[in-house]
């Protein structure tokens, strides 16, 4: 795990997430300047040069965010054993897992298994190991039990992976 993650309080922890909010939010709207999404996320931009300084750039004379970044994230994935937490080293895994995430959410909720098909064979990489996503509808009915997924948060600002 992180060290830099290990590291972090509790009130750290939550200020973390807030500026993975803005990075997220900032780059889904780049019509939002800095300090809205910053508001918007619960975050000030102080805050955002504290955790993530050299993903502030200056363009066209407005501040804004690198396209990705490598900053650690805790994140929550379905495997076929169950919900883990795995530890993504940056932006566009972190994007690809909350994309599946939103998929499982829909097929849960609609029964479609449409969603989920871009993700069949495919895996991520955290810890020197891989993570197939599960898209095995049978898998996932017997994995979606009440209470036994948490779509909440993807990311698990307190927990280990």
């Amino acid at each position: 795990m992180s060290t830099a993650l290990k590291l972090l309080t509790k009130r750290d922890n939550g200020a973390y997430r807030r500026v993975l909010d803005f990075l997220s939010l900032k780059r889904r709207n780049p019509k939002l300047t800095a300090s809205e999404a910053a508001k918007s996320s619960g975050t000030t931009l102080r805050t955002v040069r504290r955790y993530a300084p050299s993903l502030l750039t200056v363009r066209s004379g407005r501040l804004d965010v690198a396209p990705s970044d490598r900053l650690p994230r805790r994140m929550r994935m379905l495997t076929p054993r169950g919900e883990i937490t795995i530890l993504t080293r940056g932006s566009r895994t972190a994007s690809q897992i909350g994309r599946y995430n939103n998929a499982l959410r829909e097929y849960l909720s609609t029964g479609d298994v449409k969603s989920l098909q871009s993700f069949a064979g495919k895996a991520v990489r955290s810890g020197g190991r891989r993570y197939e996503f599960v898209t095995d509808p049978a898998t996932i009915n017997r994995l979606a039990r009440p209470g036994a997924l948490h779509f909440l948060d993807v990311y698990d600002v307190e927990g280990a992976p």
